[in-house]
């Protein structure tokens, strides 16, 4: 019986764990569906994905950070198998219509949530994922010996020309053997690449990542030679290289009409596989003797995917023009930010800054490599860090959105280091143990050992340091959250009282009312 294994995310402690209690019935009833884990937010949600790869996600949209939309389109790029069924709290169509054409499979309002329309909606999404594997299964049985054969002999084949070893002549009588139909007299060259190679290769074993890659094979060839011949390769392990015969039409039209091709690929490649691709396109070519300038054009065509996102497809026509005067502009406006940078004006100074690299196209590479530096510096500036310690990469960082999204990640940790500046770093790592594990039983002695101190020595750090005791802090920091819930939505004592870490609802009353000087209940009503 196929198990659906499911991930809860939801920012709600007390929405995640009626879901747990749903997943322990549906256990105890041997239903085919199991929880693997839980994340309480988008950034959370990503390293758990990662880590434990679930069939499937039951997401809220309205998160602090990273919201639902967000999260679903990162996941969307990074792991496009993964089934997403949304529980909010708003039945908001225009929402539901956006997570609908991102390919969500389900969208429902948990308010009031019952369990059987859960149940319903992991059923519906079991028998997609079981039709789809079979649909897979049909399309890798496509890759018999012959096939897998002609393919292995075609990169070979290419791969002698584009090195210079055989001649176009030779090129040209050896491929009519392997592709046959394909007339090399006018064609244009295709590149399609993976759009995360790395999360692809980290899902997949070896062999069922080359299973894969000859269903794409036979995908590409089905597309392209409805337009003519066909001669489909991988040219390197991210890339298969394609040439289309194509027919005597204008300019304009063939570039069109390649658009069209691509576009093709990228939607049936995502329809039957669930792989996300690019596709970059040369000009129109006449000969096996421009074959290295087609492959090249077709590549460099995916540069610009760069700032076009996940799924795009590039042809001549639809190029980006990279100008110095706008990378002068660009790193102008960062080095004078950088000049008037300081510990207090981190924020202000940074956020506008993000928004300024989507305003503006720089060659990728050049790009990465300069945030890499200017990073580095900004690093040096504010933490008075060695040159060595300073360094930061940004290494696969192949979208703008994930540069931009692990600046962030590099600005909050600089942020939070020059706002923990003015503390012991025994205390910095105090506090932040306390923030992860609030839910959890805390004590002194659990938290000393954390930090591999004393606990009596911890006890009078928390006095001299932030001016309070340990288990005041710690209680404080208990109703802050609690405060931030309320916010939100209306709980129950007993449910408010468990997503703190209190576990005595009378308890946690008289804590609240010690600190707010009101009752839970009062403060929603008049908040």
């Amino acid at each position: 019986m196929r198990e659906i294994t499911c991930l809860v995310i939801d920012d709600e402690p007390p929405m995640v764990y009626r879901l747990q209690r749903y997943f322990e019935r549906w256990t105890d009833k041997q239903l085919p569906f199991r929880l693997v884990g839980h994340a309480f937010s988008g950034d959370e949600a990503l390293e758990k994905v990662a880590q434990l790869k679930p069939d499937l996600i039951l997401t809220d949209i309205v998160m602090p950070g990273m919201s639902g939309i967000e999260l679903i389109r990162e996941l969307r790029e990074r792991m496009p198998r993964i089934e997403i069924l949304i529980l909010s709290a708003y039945s908001d169509f225009s929402t539901a219509r956006q997570a609908i054409t991102m390919g969500v499979f389900e969208y429902l309002v948990k308010v009031p949530l019952r369990e059987e329309d859960v149940l319903t909606a992991l059923s519906k999404v079991r028998d997609n994922i079981i039709a789809r594997e079979e649909k897979e299964s049909k399309l890798l049985s496509l890759s018999g010996s012959v096939k897998e054969n002609r393919y292995r002999l075609r990169k070979h084949l290419l791969e002698e020309l584009l090195n210079g070893e055989i001649s176009a002549s030779i090129m040209e009588r050896r491929s009519a053997e392997l592709a046959p139909g394909f007339d090399a007299r006018h064609y244009a060259g295709f590149s399609v690449q993976f759009d995360d190679y790395e999360a692809f290769c980290a899902e997949f074993s070896p062999s069922d990542r080359n299973k894969l890659k000859y269903a794409m094979y036979n995908i590409i060839e089905e597309v392209l030679q409805e337009n003519g011949g066909s001669f489909v390769c991988e040219l390197q392990p991210n890339v298969i290289a394609a040439c289309a015969s194509l027919p005597s039409i204008s300019e304009q039209a063939l570039d069109r009409s390649c658009y069209e091709l691509g576009r093709r690929l990228v939607e049936a490649i995502k329809t039957y596989l669930r792989i996300s691709v690019s596709v970059g396109v040369s000009r129109a070519c006449n000969g096996w003797s421009q074959a290295s300038t087609t492959f090249k054009e077709a590549e460099s065509a995916l540069t610009d995917a760069f700032y076009t996102g996940f799924g795009t497809v590039v042809t001549p026509s639809r190029r980006l023009v990279y100008t110095e005067n706008d990378w002068m502009e660009l790193t102008e406006r960062f080095e004078r930010a950088l000049e008037r940078m300081s510990a207090k004006s981190t924020r202000e100074t940074l956020t506008p800054l993000l928004a300024l690299l989507g305003n503006y196209r720089a060659n990728p590479a050049r790009l990465i490599h300069y945030m890499e530096n200017w990073c580095s510096r900004l690093r040096q500036r504010l933490l008075s860090a060695e040159k060595d310690e300073a360094k930061v990469s940004f290494a696969g960082c192949i979208r703008l959105h994930q540069l931009i999204e692990r600046l962030r990640l590099v600005w909050q940790q600089i942020e939070t280091a020059t706002e923990g500046s003015g503390l012991r770093p025994e205390i910095v790592k105090a506090k932040r143990y306390v923030e992860d594990h609030l839910t959890e039983s805390i004590s002194l002695s659990i938290l000393a050992e954390h930090i591999h101190l004393n606990p009596s020595y911890v006890s009078e750090l928390f006095k001299k340091e932030l001016g309070i005791n340990f288990t005041d802090y710690v209680a404080k920091r208990r109703i802050e959250r609690a405060i931030e819930l309320l916010r939100k939505r209306s709980y129950s004592n007993l449910e408010l009282a468990e997503a703190v870490g209190v576990y005595n609802e009378k308890y946690f009353c008289t804590l609240f009312k010690k600190i707010t000087g009101t009752s839970p209940q009062k403060f929603f009503a008049d908040n």
